[in-house]
């Protein structure tokens, strides 16, 4: 199931959003702007660059952090972007302490966002395949599920009939103004399963559903285990996308 379905969980006071199905390389991708720097929190890797002042790894350059973030290290370490490789050294002690504190248990004491760092988002993976992201603008989130779902879309594609598949491989975007319907949705918890949508030549159909109980990546979801809230669909002759709650 991990690997057919996104899930988001909305905090807006924090802009914390708990999920699963979206990758670091859905944030590469919505990001117009390569990072330049990334911050890793601990466990250290002594193999890797570390910063002498904050003892943590970092990443720098846009080339570097493009790298890191296509690659399985990404998906597996906490890490933050900041704005500019001077201003490690401007972090006084009791932030680093912050900093430690929000990658080992991953949850904020305050929100994350560094006015030292000017950093834009947060990325803690759990154990159980889930990731908590802080987003400083909820724009940029909702670019980056835009990219996780057009990804969603072309592996659930290759699972259709030959005759589906054709020019299947390409799907719009989908727009802010679609995604900021969802958000009042997602601070009660949302599921996408693409393995339920529906495809034919006209629309791709996805369905919008509430978990009854907590949600977890690795254990399938029956219909009578959700609230079913509603579709999420693409027409593919004009690529307009939009929303169809049911009452």
């Amino acid at each position: 199931m991990r690997n057919t379905v996104i899930y988001v969980h909305y905090e807006p006071l924090a802009h914390l959003f708990l999920t699963a199905g979206i990758s670091a390389s859905d944030i590469l991708e919505a990001t117009p702007t390569p990072f330049r720097h990334l911050l890793l929190l601990p466990p250290v890797d002594p193999d890797e660059f570390i910063d002498p002042h904050t003892g943590f790894n970092e990443v720098s350059g846009a080339e570097a952090v493009t790298a890191f973030l296509r690659s399985k290290k990404a998906r597996d370490r906490c890490w933050l972007d900041y704005k500019h490789g001077s201003y490690l050294r401007e972090l006084l002690p009791t932030e680093i302490a912050e900093l430690l504190y929000l990658g080992h248990a991953k949850t904020h004491i305050q929100p994350p966002y560094y006015y030292k760092l000017q950093n834009q988002l947060v990325y803690l993976p759990l154990n159980n395949e889930m990731v908590t992201m802080y987003f400083r603008r909820r724009d940029q989130f909702s670019a980056t599920l835009s990219a996780a779902l057009v990804r969603h879309l072309r592996l659930a594609a290759n699972d259709q009939p030959f005759w589906l598949r054709l020019g299947a491989q390409h799907f719009a975007a989908a727009p802010k103004a679609v995604i900021d319907l969802l958000y009042g949705a997602f601070e009660e918890g949302v599921l996408m399963d693409f393995s339920r949508g529906i495809f034919s030549r006209d629309q791709v159909i996805i369905p919008l559903a509430r978990p009854k109980t907590r949600f977890l990546p690795d254990q399938a979801m029956t219909p009578d285990q959700v609230v079913r809230l509603g579709d999420l669909i693409l027409a593919r002759s004009t690529d307009q996308w939009h929303v169809e709650w049911r009452r």
